[in-house]
């Protein structure tokens, strides 16, 4: 039998934390309403409480960067699983709103620190077929879409909370096996200076082809944030559907990209980026305008199908970063850009929330469609100007 590389090792094993952390995302979303029920607490509340844990997961990619690349990767990796694993325990015990707030702020930092280190390592393992390796990667936390069928089922016939004790054991035991499994994939450097780590974060943006990209994928975890925090919810209280139906339709949003991003990794390795991104683009504002409007299960599905390219663009986008910058310092860059990517994403939740509460759940989802179909414009217009800046470079 032959031997499985032990790179492929490492994909597999940084993918199930990846896993791990989605599913227990979407989950919360899925569970939402049972959740707001139980504490008592409204759209408005949950929502600070899902914005507050897409704040700290965004203050997180940062300093866990600038960690991964003086102390290593695998021992940031190991110190991420741990502590996420008992933020899900503290959500599998909450009793109040309190001990909820608290318990999705910890998940927040926790998975924060987790995947800017995550893609810095298999950067560094895959020196070929990067954006492949990062497609894989990607699709694992697709797979995590599965995750709100099976807590619907879990809260229906036991308890909301008995999913993340479950989830908790589950990451916890992910986190050993790594331990055993996995080798420090990066050059640690003898004498650090954390100020010349920061300023070399910040640099990024001094590069004027990193802007077009910055404001799209702002657009796009824009878009991902509010799918995550209250899709269900809004199919359940804006179009009448089940709980289970809800779940459902969050599985194929989230579990589409499994075969996708793939397949968008590979064409990403071998042709125009932009071009790629801006296919995806439209194709999530198209589906969530859609969203607006429809009304039937099976036009849900298809939609749910569409919103799935959003996340499509992620990979692309990280691999066309990552192919701008060197080994030194590589994950303190990517962590600093993700920072302001989540950051300035995050309020999102918080937004859908008190609007959904006063004019219902059509206006946000409204917004995000506009702030789509926007970003797309602004990248076809730099494909444009590329294209043009080609042909004179050629003619000259």
């Amino acid at each position: 039998m032959k031997e499985i590389k032990k790179e492929h090792i490492a994909l597999l094993l940084v993918s199930v934390g990846w896993f791990l952390i989605l599913s227990g995302r979407y989950s919360i979303s899925s569970l939402l309403v049972n959740i707001e029920n139980e504490l008592g607490i409204g759209h408005a509340e949950a929502g600070i409480a899902l914005s507050a844990m897409w704040l700290f997961y965004g203050l997180m990619q940062f300093p866990s960067g600038i960690f991964s690349d003086i102390k290593g990767r695998k021992i940031s990796i190991i110190l991420s699983m741990t502590v996420f694993s008992l933020a899900y325990l503290m959500l599998g015990f909450s009793t109040s709103y309190i001990l909820f707030f608290s318990s999705v702020i910890l998940l927040g930092m926790s998975t924060g620190a987790y995947p800017t280190v995550g893609i810095a390592m298999l950067t560094d393992i895959f020196k070929e077929k990067r954006g492949r390796a990062l497609g894989i990667h990607s699709s694992a936390g697709s797979l995590a879409g599965v995750a709100p069928i099976i807590a619907s089922v879990i809260a229906a016939f036991y308890d909301w909370r008995l999913f993340f004790i479950i989830w908790a054991a589950m990451s916890f035991v992910a986190m050993l096996v790594f331990l055993r499994k996995t080798w420090e994939s990066t050059t640690l450097p003898p004498e650090v200076s954390l100020k010349e780590r920061f300023m070399d974060g910040v640099a990024v943006f001094k590069f004027k082809k990193i802007w077009i990209f910055f404001f799209v994928n702002l657009s796009l975890a824009f878009s991902w944030i509010g799918y995550m925090s209250f899709y269900p919810t809004y199919l359940i209280e804006g179009k009448g559907f089940t709980e289970i139906q809800a779940g459902l339709a969050l599985a194929v949003l989230a579990t589409s990209g499994l075969l996708l991003k793939p397949i968008i990794g590979g064409l990403s390795d071998k042709h125009n980026k932009k071009i790629i991104i801006f296919v995806l683009t439209i194709l999530s504002a198209t589906g969530t305008l859609l969203l607006v409007f429809a009304e039937f299960l099976p036009f849900i599905f298809v939609i749910s199908f569409l919103l799935s390219f959003t996340s499509g663009a992620f990979p692309v986008i990280s691999s066309y970063l990552m192919d701008q910058w060197g080994e030194k310092g590589r994950a303190g860059k990517l962590g600093f850009y993700r920072s302001q990517i989540i950051l300035f994403g995050s309020p999102i939740s918080a937004y859908i929330g008190f609007t959904a509460s006063r004019y219902g759940f059509w206006l946000p989802f409204l917004t995000i469609s506009g702030v789509l179909f926007l970003s797309a414009t602004a990248l076809l217009i730099s494909i444009f100007l590329d294209k043009k800046r080609e042909k004179k470079v050629d003619e000259n």
